[in-house]
């Protein structure tokens, strides 16, 4: 019997409020940072391929839950040097004004191979990625605003249902024992543990789970820790067990590492 409950996804309502807010503050970090600095919380990108790589994100999920079909070879080439900032926020209205509209159970074909998907399942996919790489902007300058809570448990969802799975599925060597992952600032618990080879992770389904690790910290904390943006030792992360278990876990290629990753 499974030891994890079914995340909870926010409301249409406020993924798209959290969608605007983050893409809104991306911009305007954006906009005040170097064009050519490289990010030092993913190296590969510079504050200019970044964001590209944001504003393609939001075109091509509009023309997804728009048209009903994607293919990657029509994808619409950003605007070089400065332009491309404005391209981020120009792209941004008619995606709201779609998604908030869309029969949200409505299949649409996900890019990447990912196969059809319900159309509610757009903005909060994309307020993660748009807020994971707010963060990673951030880094430029160092002025890095807090992650909402709700948003912030989100996160670390969306990399337990759609990174693990196809990246940490086999081969993977024991950490030597179960982590778990316990909110501060929220009643929610994730646990982690390697089992014949395969990485499993999810929310705890009650309090019988014995974890070796535990630990303490935010919800943003524990979402920058999950994303391996800010390892710990570090102010407010709270380690209670061996932390060795803890440095394997983070040791897996669960997500592509952003220390090391070319940018996509």
């Amino acid at each position: 019997m499974s030891i994890y409950i079914a995340a909870a996804l926010p409301s249409t309502e406020d993924s798209l409020a959290y969608l605007e807010s983050e893409t809104h503050r991306f911009v305007e970090v954006a906009a005040r940072s170097p064009l050519a600095s490289h990010v030092p919380a993913y190296p590969a990108f510079t504050v200019e391929t970044l964001s590209a790589h944001i504003g393609k994100a939001l075109r091509i999920f509009h023309t997804v839950a728009s048209a009903g079909s994607y293919r990657e070879d029509r994808d619409t080439p950003a605007p070089t040097g400065s332009a491309v900032i404005d391209w981020v926020e120009v792209g941004l209205a008619p995606l709201l004004r779609l998604l908030s509209e869309v029969d949200p159970d409505k299949l649409v074909p996900f890019p990447h191979g990912v196969g059809h998907r319900p159309a509610g399942l757009v903005a909060p996919l994309l307020a993660v990625e748009v807020g994971v790489h707010r963060w990673d902007v951030e880094s430029v300058l160092g002025d890095h605003a807090p992650i909402p809570a709700e948003l912030a448990i989100v996160e670390i969802d969306k990399v337990f249902e759609n990174f693990v799975p196809r990246l940490a599925s086999s081969g993977v060597g024991s950490i030597g024992g179960i982590v778990e992952l316990r909110a501060t600032d929220a009643e929610v618990r994730w646990a982690l543990s390697v089992q014949d080879g395969q990485l499993h992770a999810g929310r705890l389904e009650s309090e019988t789970v014995r974890a070796d690790v535990v630990v303490f910290a935010s919800a943003q904390d524990l979402s920058l820790l999950v994303w391996k943006r800010a390892l710990p030792p570090r102010s407010g992360v709270e380690i209670s067990g061996p932390v060795d278990v803890l440095r394997r876990l983070l040791s897996i290629d669960y997500i592509p590492d952003p220390l090391t990753t070319p940018a996509h």
